[in-house]
């Protein structure tokens, strides 16, 4: 039951920041976006997979892009 805990103080806590204070529209709209994502699932719910290879792959090729860059700057 933790982990449904957690989820519903996260909501609150992301309404009583949109709430309170002034953001820009694009994280307004993603703080409401997240909100509805977790709003959606029901209690024992596993959380969605959708998208997470194709975003584990971009995370690591960008990581290794970024080592090539550094390993480069330290070589100067």
């Amino acid at each position: 039951m933790r982990p449904e805990c957690d989820r519903t103080r996260l909501i609150a806590e992301l309404a009583s920041l949109l709430r309170e204070c002034d953001l820009p529209d694009d994280a307004r709209s993603a703080g409401l976006t997240l909100i509805g994502y977790l709003a959606r699932r029901m209690p024992g719910e596993s959380p969605s997979t959708v998208g997470v290879p194709e975003v584990t792959a971009q995370a690591e090729a960008c990581s290794f892009r970024l080592r090539r860059v550094l390993k480069k700057r330290v070589a100067v």
